[in-house]
């Protein structure tokens, strides 16, 4: 696959521009090619990778998107933002936001030939916290280009925001039930729960595990692990004070510019 095509994948993603001529785009054939291009998106960072997150893990959103199941993408450290950030959505194309687990990694987990299990997985969790993410993607038609483009479009990634506090005493916690409340400008404006992620958090979490170790990556020690909306992604603008509240996780807020 060329390396200059596969480029300006990376230069869209660092401009947060739009891909306007889509003839010059090396269309990848199959999931496969899709990852390697995605693999790139370290390459535009000046940090190790600082984590994944899960797109399309409700049946709404992959129908919405046109695609059979969920899609992993990567965090990098440029989009992260602490509780209390203001973020730009001049340059964000869907203007949503959308409310999310984030789980810590205690250990690196390697690939191997046989799954994980949820039970394996919850040793290897160092703490959970609450985070907002604010989706975007580089194509007008974002909902229409089909999953390997979204995964070469880093599964929509954009900018996160986690909260200032992390739970480490988390294995009696029922994420499956667990509730959720997103607040827009002090009013109620969506409640979701756990089980809207893939029917578990946990399960979302199991998924991204294995999907990685397919494809022979190591998901590393204190990296960062979003498992997919909670709420029904919630339209947003410039101005707006979103406020998730996860209840005995905490709160996490952004004000949006």
């Amino acid at each position: 696959m060329s390396k200059n095509f596969s480029d300006k994948y990376l230069e869209a993603w660092n401009k947060r521009s739009i891909h306007k001529n889509m003839d010059s785009l090396q269309i990848p054939e199959n999931k496969d090619q899709a990852y390697k291009i995605q693999a790139g998106y370290e390459k535009v960072s000046n940090s190790d990778l600082f984590g994944w997150k899960i797109a399309a893990t409700s049946l709404e959103g992959q129908k919405h998107i046109g695609v059979d199941g969920p899609i992993a993408g990567r965090l990098l450290k440029e989009r992260f933002n602490k509780s209390g950030a203001s973020i730009s959505l001049e340059k964000n194309l869907m203007k949503k936001v959308e409310a999310e687990f984030a789980f810590k990694l205690l250990n690196d987990i390697q690939p191997r030939s046989n799954e994980y299990k949820i039970d394996e997985i919850l040793e290897s969790i160092d703490s959970v916290g609450p985070a907002i993410e604010i989706p975007d993607s580089r194509f007008l038609n974002f909902d229409k280009v089909g999953g390997n483009l979204i995964i070469a479009d880093n599964a929509y990634a954009g900018d996160f925001i986690l909260g200032n506090k992390f739970v480490s005493d988390h294995k009696g916690i029922g994420f499956k039930d667990f509730q959720v409340s997103c607040y827009k400008n002090h009013e109620l404006a969506e409640k979701g729960i756990g089980s809207n992620v893939l029917g578990d958090p946990l399960k979302a979490l199991k998924w991204i595990i294995n999907e990685l170790s397919s494809l022979n990556i190591v998901c590393k020690k204190q990296q960062i692990i979003i498992t997919g909306t909670c709420i029904k992604p919630l339209t947003v603008q410039a101005g707006d004070n979103i406020v998730m509240d996860f209840y005995e996780l905490g709160k996490v807020d952004c004000h949006l510019t």
